[in-house]
């Protein structure tokens, strides 16, 4: 089965970059491992509102709209993040997923639902993909958008990210309306935090991301917003999932690109990764779309892609995990007085009037909070 291209992984970067090269002409094949779309995704779906006047979001898959958010420290201090406008967006991941598929098959883009790839080859004329069920594919190149999946970035030759954090969430049942709430400490979370989005006035996507131990991580989380009368008593069934706390050793080789949270294109302190990996898609589009013309796929040609998105987003990912590094090396008795201090010197209303520093672009705000650490501490 020949395609021009074949994107793996059909998560919102793979098949925005099947769409968009289908849009060029191309013929391309989508596969997924999974049977079919999933329904219920381990992802907040919240996006900049800059993102979403880039990329354009159908108002039927928005599910709230924040302009502020309170950030609880381990022992209850609470600091409010607030700007005059709409900060972010929360999308209903799945349903926008399913919508977003629609388009590209209406674009022509071919699927291939229950297709896990365990072989890649690159025959010196393109690109041959066996899947665990016997199936064969041909292209003349490959883009791996297959979330987290070392195994498939050994197979192709671009190393493989060793480092990573757990996600969790779930959809649960809210005692009183709420608005976006996070929450910090070790009990909840390590180098990370935990949240509560509201859906609507009754029900929310509470979650959490962590570095180690996610199942105590939950019921810590689980616990306060109990106490807090945030949700009702009883179990609440969750998802997890891996997420990548690195960049692949390389993230092209000989008529391959790999996109998304597969190289590790996500902001490291929040794990958000739809805007991230939806930029770094247009580069590797508009690479491959070049390169194809001239007929040169090779791995020489290919690293402009690499050049081009590290030039975009590299500095933030670098500020990303330093922040995250120092963040991981406090205690909760750190984290109380960082709080004290902001809420003494109103650090936090100085930076949210500092319109350069928004909701995707942390490093700059990272580089103002660090030029005086020590500041963050002293009372």
């Amino acid at each position: 089965m020949n395609k021009d291209i074949l994107v793996i992984g059909a998560g919102p970067v793979g098949i925005y970059t099947a769409k968009c090269l289908a849009q060029r002409g191309y013929e391309v094949r989508l596969l997924e491992k999974r049977p079919e779309m999933a329904k219920q995704v381990c992802c907040t779906g919240l996006i900049s509102t800059e993102c979403a006047a880039k990329y354009g979001f159908e108002s039927e898959h928005v599910q709230n709209i924040f302009s502020e958010a309170v950030v609880y420290s381990p022992n209850g201090q609470k600091l409010l993040l607030k700007r005059d406008t709409p900060q972010a967006i929360m999308l209903d991941r799945s349903g926008f997923q399913a919508g977003l598929l629609k388009q590209a098959i209406n674009c022509g883009v071919q699927t291939n639902f229950g297709c896990q790839v365990n072989g890649l080859e690159n025959t010196g004329n393109g690109i041959r993909i066996t899947t665990k069920g016997g199936q064969t594919f041909f292209a003349k190149a490959a883009v791996l958008a297959a979330g987290y999946n070392t195994e498939l970035s050994r197979a192709a030759g671009l190393g493989e990210i060793k480092h990573f954090a757990f996600g969790l969430q779930a959809e649960s049942h809210i005692s009183a309306p709420s608005g976006l709430e996070l929450f910090t400490g070790n009990a909840i979370s390590k180098a990370y935090f935990g949240w509560l989005s509201p859906i609507d006035d009754h029900t929310a996507k509470i979650g959490l991301l962590t570095q180690t131990n996610p199942h105590e991580c939950w019921s810590g989380l689980h616990n306060v917003l109990h106490q807090r009368n945030l949700i009702p008593p009883g179990h609440i069934r969750y998802t997890c999932r891996q997420v990548p706390a690195g960049n692949l050793s390389a993230s092209f080789g000989d008529r391959i690109l790999a996109v998304g949270d597969f190289a590790g294109q996500l902001k490291p302190t929040t794990g958000g990764g739809i805007y991230f990996g939806l930029l770094c898609a247009d580069l590797a589009i508009s690479c491959l779309d070049k390169k194809i013309k001239t007929g040169n796929l090779s791995k020489a040609e290919m690293s402009e892609y690499e050049k081009g998105w590290k030039s975009l987003i590299g500095f933030e990912l670098s500020a990303g995990r330093m922040l995250n590094r120092i963040y991981a090396g406090l205690n909760d008795y750190l984290i109380e007085q960082i709080f004290k201090k902001c809420a003494v010197n109103g650090m936090i209303d100085k930076m949210a009037a500092k319109s350069q520093l928004g909701f995707d672009w942390h490093g700059k705000a990272f580089a103002h909070l660090l030029k005086n650490p020590l500041d963050l501490i002293r009372s």
